[in-house]
């Protein structure tokens, strides 16, 4: 019994642990969430032209998430499956990093590995003076890859002892540590030390000591399960399957089995932000540890005698494969790529990690990655320690996510948005045979409509109302201004999801009287003018305009009735019974 209770807290323990990053609005972390839709078009042009079917863009920043999203397609062949920010991609090379060289480095942190060690100490017939760093630097001099084919047919498939014996033997191209040359077999060859000195496989090592401890529980060597289920395919096979959960790499695939120092690692970009954020926290993530900060340290610097070649012991840092870093991060950023599509960019100097993930092979092996992942890298890099012009209250954020976790838009449902005059309606009662969805936000402008427009416009909803300009008011924009940013937003409805219906409402009148809102005194008349420049702007459009302010104002005046209001902005019951009778013939058409 008592076994039981032990296992089961153990049990506990680990589901209590495998926590998420915290995600956050980009601002609440000092970005600026419209610079980094810059990085959004960049991903959706280079699925309109093909270069990938989609995309699943993560951005840590002070240890949080700010940034998370889906773009198009996981699956294109043989039918179409659209993307979500849980799909588990296969990492291709960027396993090199976060499972061979974290495993190496956790055993020179044990005094069981020494990167100054010859491989010949733990593979005794390996032919020259090839040293563990010129393994991890790509600058042992081993040939860039192994002719699978030719290994097939001498020593069967799988045969890790084959490959390891090919390596072992094969001419040498350069002596080591005089050249620079990218190569799969440095970290085969890493493999099978780390098991050699660990007595486990690379996955059960890489699974017991740094996934798991980190919380990373959708990563894995040869997935199944819910895992397997979450897989991106990659390539179509000569027999119109698709590989799914079986690594793309020949050398992985056909020789090692899956399990392979080269590649293998099938991960998200929710678990890779866990591992980077271990990394920026010197090795350490929620209290669990898989480095010290020595390590990482390590691990992340270009030795001095191998400054000319950019490679630090199982990252990049200035080689000619680091393009992904962009132009804009700091000279101390690192990362990996992966040949399926895949990337991670680390720099510690801006407490940041950019994780994009494609699945750029499937269905035919014909798309590009390459520039894609410069100009992400780039956008996102522009988007922090700008000033900020619009910071709401945390109640806001909090919303925000509360519709992260609603399930999504469809294109039969009924958007009502805008600021806290739409939240405090109660749309789902006065219309209970349609499907009407509440995104309204206490606090918000049309700017921040704009930016949270991506939780809306990819389920292409049938009808949108919206009804903003209060808060832009109060904070003293002209209304020639505050037209111009509704405008943006009537603009990206109609470019991205030109089947919805949308009907632009005009401003509500305001009543001072109250002494409620100090930064709306004096400003009575801004509210007819800015309803009929909505008008003008809804016309200029061609979508339906619906005049609220005449059914709101005492005759005669421009003055919010104060039987319909409690503080003189917002609306009490009788009020909301207005606003329906004016749109009921909109919402049910």
């Amino acid at each position: 019994m008592k076994t039981l209770l032990a296992f089961t807290g153990c049990l506990l323990s680990l589901q209590l642990f495998a926590q998420p990053l915290e995600r956050v609005f980009p601002e609440q972390v000092g970005m600026d969430s419209r610079r980094l839709h810059y990085a959004d078009e960049a991903i959706l042009r280079s699925i309109a032209d093909k270069e990938i079917p989609g995309a699943v863009l993560a951005v840590v920043h002070r240890g949080k998430m700010a940034y998370l999203k889906a773009y198009g397609n996981k699956q294109v062949y043989p039918s179409v499956v659209p993307m979500d920010v849980n799909t588990v991609f296969d990492l291709a090379s960027v396993s090199k990093s976060v499972s061979t060289a974290v495993a190496a480095m956790m055993l020179v942190e044990r005094g069981q590995l020494r990167l100054l060690d010859k491989v010949s100490l733990y593979i005794p017939n390996f032919k020259g003076n090839i040293r563990v760093m010129d393994l991890l630097t790509h600058t042992s001099g081993l040939p860039p890859y192994a002719p699978v084919d030719s290994l097939k047919k001498r020593y069967g498939s799988p045969n890790r002892d084959g490959v390891i014996e090919y390596i072992a033997t094969c001419k040498r191209d350069f002596e080591p540590g005089k050249g620079f040359q990218y190569s799969c077999l440095n970290f085969i060859t890493l493999q099978r030390i780390i098991e050699t000195i660990s007595g486990q496989t690379l996955k059960a090592f890489a699974q017991t000591h740094i996934f798991d401890v980190l919380g990373m529980k959708h990563t894995a060597y040869q997935p199944e399960g819910e895992i397997l289920e979450r897989v991106a395919p990659t390539e179509k096979q000569p027999d119109g399957s698709v590989l799914r959960g079986v690594v793309h790499d020949p050398l992985a695939r056909i020789m090692n089995g899956g399990i392979s120092g080269n590649a293998g690692v099938f991960s998200d970009a929710g678990d890779l932000a866990i591992l980077a954020t271990a990394l920026l926290n010197g090795g350490a993530y929620n209290g669990r540890r898989i480095l010290s900060p020595q390590g990482v340290k390590t691990m992340t610097t270009v030795p001095e005698s191998l400054k000319a070649f950019g490679r630090s012991p199982g990252w990049d840092l200035y080689s000619d494969y680091a393009s992904n870093k962009g132009d804009l991060l700091s000279p101390a950023t690192y990362g990996h790529t992966g040949y399926t599509g895949t990337s991670i960019v680390i720099d510690p100097a801006n407490d940041i990690a950019i994780i994009l993930l494609t699945n750029r092979v499937h269905p035919d092996d014909a798309g590009a990655a390459v520039r894609l992942r410069a100009v992400v890298a780039n956008a996102v890099a522009a988007s922090f320690g700008c000033p900020q012009e619009r910071v709401y209250f945390p109640r806001y954020y909090e919303r925000v996510g509360q519709f992260r976790n609603e399930a999504p838009i469809t294109p039969e449902d009924i958007v009502f948005l805008g600021n806290s005059l739409t939240e405090n309606g109660k749309w789902s009662e006065y219309f209970p045979l349609r499907k009407i969805v509440n995104r309204g936000i206490s606090g918000d402008e049309a700017l921040g409509i704009y930016d949270r427009l991506y939780q809306i416009l990819p389920g292409k909803p049938k009808k949108i109302f919206l009804q903003t300009g209060a808060n832009d008011v109060s904070h003293d924009w002209p209304v020639d201004s505050i037209v111009e940013r509704v405008a943006l937003v009537v603009d990206k409805i109609r470019r991205e999801s030109p089947e919805t219906q949308l009907y632009l409402q005009g401003s509500l009148p305001i009543n001072e009287s109250f002494n409620r809102y100090q930064k709306l005194a004096g400003k009575t008349n801004v509210f007819p003018e800015l309803s009929e420049r909505l008008s003008e702007l809804a016309a200029s459009r061609g979508i339906v305009f619906i005049p609220l302010f005449p059914l709101f104002a005492q005759q005669g005046t421009n003055i919010l009735r104060k039987d319909l209001t409690n503080d003189g902005l917002h609306l009490k019951e009788k009020g909301y019974e207005i606003w329906v009778k004016a749109i009921q013939s909109y919402v049910m058409e």
